[in-house]
């Protein structure tokens, strides 16, 4: 589209110039009695024609790039490779809310990047608010997409319970251990639409529910069409707090055991993020919830707190014991133990 635009653009402003050169030119060459007005007239209509020609051949240039581009992309589709070609043999289980999450000795990296986590192990209490806590880069939104099988651990493992994480289907994570991101992602459909691609089984009413533990029905019921209201893309046309009300409503309409925020209400006010996680961790109560915070008003919610620097744990327990022991985790506990 953008090469259209340009090319387009660019024949515009080269026909109007040639225009104006034969009139200025074949002006001149008349008035001096060189060329007649019917050969100038002649010789515009010449360079009408030539200009139609050089116009059909950059749209015929933009149609073929375009359709390369098409090609590439259906190629790249149809020849990806599963995320793991033995996922078909793996087992679908439910998983328990009140599971404990047992990390051990798991190493990760990006290709070309010193590891993000070295031999790192922690056990996180299931069916308990867990705040993940520690400086930006430290690891935690890394942990959280090894938890939710977004990122492949390169060794050690990683525990649900009784069940390893490499022994399980990936649809079987996906729809148990939810991840909601900071910046969500929406399609140009309907609201509606929205929750129903993610899990096509779900009923209006479960919708509806999770929307109103959110706050995202207030909205939604302003909106001249309400649930079937089209979002733009990536939600273009409602406000970054709406997005995030919806966000977490996609995740918790199945009740999932495992459910993971990162920062994932720092689009809200304070009042409402205050409204939204009460209600949630209330709904959730005896589920496993995980937060990824730097705010106070966030982690004070926390039973339990796990601190993490330089991609490993440092430490780890409720507000209460981390309270009276010294170390740089008291810089995200001051305003908490305060309260």
């Amino acid at each position: 589209m953008q090469l259209g635009l340009y090319s387009s653009t660019i024949t515009n402003i080269l026909s109007t110039f040639i225009n104006i050169g034969i009139f200025w030119i074949g002006s001149y060459l008349v008035i001096n009695r060189h060329l007649t007005i019917g050969q100038l007239i002649a010789y515009n209509s010449m360079s009408g024609n030539f200009l139609g020609f050089l116009s059909s051949g950059i749209d015929l240039i933009d149609e073929f790039i375009t359709s390369q581009i098409v090609i590439q992309r259906l190629t790249e589709v149809i020849e990806a490779t599963p995320e793991d070609e033995n996922d078909v043999k793996k087992q679908w289980v439910e998983i328990p809310a009140h599971t404990d999450i047992t990390c051990t000795e798991v190493n990760f990296h990006h290709t070309g990047r010193v590891d993000l986590l070295q031999d790192f192990s922690v056990i996180i209490p299931g069916g308990k608010v867990i705040a993940l806590i520690g400086k930006s880069g430290c690891g935690k939104s890394t942990l959280a997409k090894l938890i939710t099988g977004l990122y492949k651990i390169q060794s050690g493992n990683i525990r649900y319970g009784c069940y390893n994480q490499q022994d399980l289907a990936l649809e079987c994570l996906r729809n148990q251990v939810v991840l909601i991101p900071q910046e969500p992602h929406f399609w140009s459909r309907s609201i509606l639409d929205n929750f129903l691609f993610s899990y096509a089984h779900i009923s209006f009413e479960e919708v509806v529910k999770a929307c109103h533990i959110t706050g995202a029905d207030d909205f939604i019921s302003e909106l001249p069409d309400k649930y079937q209201t089209v979002l733009g893309e990536f939600g273009a046309n409602i406000s970054g707090g709406q997005k995030q009300r919806l966000a977490i409503a996609r995740a918790i309409v199945t009740d999932p055991p495992i459910l993971i925020l990162d920062e994932s209400t720092s689009a809200l006010d304070p009042v409402s993020e205050a409204q939204i996680l009460d209600q949630l961790l209330e709904y959730r109560h005896g589920k496993t919830t995980i937060l990824i915070s730097h705010r106070p008003r966030v982690i004070r919610r926390a039973d339990w707190i796990v601190f993490l620097e330089k991609g490993r744990l440092k430490i780890q327990g409720t507000p209460g014991e981390l309270s009276k022991v010294a170390g740089e985790h008291l810089d995200f506990l001051d305003d908490v133990i305060l309260r």
